[in-house]
């Protein structure tokens, strides 16, 4: 008998095609879109096993959708994946990111700025969800879109350089001044995700399989060497 596929919901505008079918391929995915006001809610209700759930519509901020959050933050808590990405980081608002974040996430993640290719480096003390979270991510890529700062350390999958690390918006004591382009972090038993990147480029697409656990492929080591390091991240 075949083996049962992981069920994956994505909330959208419109049908997701052609750039996600190896996503397809490795997951049962079911899509709702946010124009039909009770249908991600529905969905998510139809499936509250499910393995994640990928937001790419930036209007789930936005206060008509704030039971649906508080819904996802549920799921969350209960041990589910919940992914922003895509259109929903170029279109959603840095003021309402911010507000969202801080009052149904209970995170300091804040948007920094946007940024036209800049190298992001993976977080040498990054933690994942699993022991294969690192299979097929690449130890650096060049990003272009939207930074948040305010992330811890061991949730930061990829930033950039300090040396590229403007004077930040907020100045909250023991944030950590480096600027993330991907983003992975606890909710009570499941986990909460980010990516900046506007192009879904391949990177950040593997950092999103690796974040849906997706990624079961043979261990290889992608941590960046030490000379990496100091040429990308020393003043």
């Amino acid at each position: 008998m075949a083996e049962d596929k992981p069920t994956i919901l994505i909330f959208s505008y419109g049908e997701v095609e052609d750039d996600f079918e190896e996503l397809k391929e490795k997951a049962n995915v079911y899509q709702a879109s946010l124009l039909q006001r009770d249908a991600p809610s529905n969905l998510l209700a139809n499936y509250p096993q499910a393995q994640a759930v990928w937001i790419l519509a930036p209007s789930i901020v936005n206060p008509e959708f704030r039971g649906l959050s508080a819904q996802l933050v549920g799921y969350a808590c209960n041990g589910g994946i919940v992914v922003l990405g895509g259109l929903f980081s170029l279109g959603v608002p840095a003021s309402d990111f911010d507000k969202w974040m801080e009052e149904i996430w209970d995170l300091p993640w804040r948007y920094s700025q946007f940024k036209k290719k800049k190298t992001a480096i993976f977080g040498r003390h990054a933690e994942g969800p699993n022991a294969f979270w690192r299979n097929g991510l690449a130890a650096a890529y060049c990003h272009e879109g939207i930074f948040l700062e305010n992330v811890e350390e061991i949730d930061s999958w990829y930033a950039i350089s300090r040396r590229a690390v403007p004077k930040p918006r907020s100045r909250k004591p023991g944030k950590i001044k480096v600027l993330t382009s991907v983003a992975f972090t606890e909710v009570g038993e499941g986990w909460l995700g980010w990516t900046g990147d506007f192009h879904n480029r391949d990177e950040t697409i593997a950092a999103v399989r690796a974040m849906m656990q997706l990624n079961k492929t043979p261990q290889e080591d992608h941590v960046p060497s030490a000379k990496l390091l100091r040429r990308l991240f020393e003043a």
